[in-house]
């Protein structure tokens, strides 16, 4: 359902530091590129990418980058649908709940509700930091290109 997208692009090496290398992403004008409408701003400014060093390396040379991104439906799902979930919860069970206005019970199931819908809200930003922490958009070098042929990197 929550699919992966892997793009590849070529790219010019700008800088190496030890075990990371900067990369000029060449831009191209594929159909591809102008649909996916996240540059919109930046036809201008170049992109550079920081990706792990392989060997072989030297600044200058042209390479083939795979870039893994990950779908943002997921987290669209969880903080769009979730909450409504947990508000329709939250509403259910606050009628069962007689300590909180007895006499009333309208104000349970709004604050019961109300109490779930924000604590979902919560538990899914902090889900989203954490993942957003760990899934980083996955970039590497698969190719250093040269004139005549493409040395593969294995791997």
């Amino acid at each position: 359902m929550f699919k992966q997208k892997k793009v590849v692009e070529k790219g010019i090496i700008k800088y190496i530091n030890n075990t990371h290398a900067t990369v000029e992403v060449i831009r191209q004008d594929s159909q591809e590129c102008k649909s996916c409408s996240g540059c919109v701003g930046a036809e201008n400014k170049p992109k550079l990418l920081e990706v792990k060093a392989v060997p072989g390396l030297d600044i200058g040379k042209y390479v083939t980058l795979q870039i893994i991104e990950h779908s943002p439906y997921k987290g669209m799902v969880l903080i769009l649908i979730l909450p409504i979930i947990n508000l329709v919860i939250g509403s259910l069970i606050g009628r069962k709940f007689y300590f909180i206005y007895p006499n009333s019970q309208d104000v349970r199931m709004i604050a019961c509700g109300f109490l779930f819908f924000l604590l979902s809200i919560l538990a899914v930003s902090i889900y989203e930091k954490t993942i957003r922490n760990q899934k980083q958009v996955h970039r590497r070098i698969i190719s250093i290109d040269t004139q005549d042929n493409v040395d593969l990197i294995p791997g």
